[in-house]
């Protein structure tokens, strides 16, 4: 992932943790009872890790920082639902559309998304006064969290797929007309590292 791609994703985790902080405040204002003053707390708290978020140097660190995004913000909806009410985990669904988009290798986002399973459902069955409660916002949570995450983890591994063959077959065109007009002949690109260094290549050669 490009240092402008982590700088862009991490981000746009900060924003999304703003805003759902900010949206669990006037939420938690109408439950019965009403949230204490302090217990508001966790909003604000939300919102200042969001910001800080949004300021962290992401292009100098590794891809893998990123996870640290939705682990952040899990610990908040774990909060919420805790302090405010079980309807707050709902968040986790964000959470996990975000690192489905975000987190590229597959045994990182597979542990993650056990981890989401097991932060939705034990608070849950914690905070709830019974059991038939928690087992109906766990049934209804978790498998929404669940297929949206799998559905653009799906999509996002085909774009990215498609945009590695998009770039081969550009590379494999230009080659080709170098050929026809007599020049040098390239070697083959087979990898996606391959694809990038002949498409550097190729753009250190086009004029300003």
């Amino acid at each position: 992932m490009a240092p402008s791609e982590r700088k862009r994703l991490g981000r746009l985790g900060g924003i999304l943790v703003v805003i759902g902080s900010l949206a669990a405040a006037p939420a938690a204002a109408f439950l019965e009872p009403a949230p204490e003053a302090a217990e508001y707390l966790i909003s604000l708290g939300g919102v200042v890790a969001g910001v800080i978020m949004m300021v962290v140097p992401w292009e100098r660190l590794p891809e893998r920082a990123l996870t640290v995004v939705p682990i952040l913000a899990t610990g908040y909806v774990v909060l919420g639902v805790t302090v405010y009410s079980d309807d707050f985990a709902f968040y986790q669904v964000l959470i996990g559309v975000y690192t489905a988009y975000v987190v590229s290798d597959r045994r990182d986002f597979l542990a993650l998304m056990v981890f989401f399973t097991i932060a939705t459902a034990a608070p849950i069955l914690l905070a709830s006064e019974g059991f038939s409660e928690a087992a109906h916002h766990i049934l209804v949570t978790l498998p929404v969290l669940l297929i949206s995450a799998a559905v653009v983890r799906y999509l996002r591994v085909e774009l990215a797929h498609r945009e590695v063959q998009y770039r081969r077959f550009a590379v494999e065109a230009v080659t080709l007309a170098e050929r026809i007009r007599g020049g040098p002949a390239q070697p083959e690109t087979t990898t996606p590292e391959d694809v990038e260094e002949r498409l550097a290549e190729l753009a250190s050669k086009t004029p300003d």
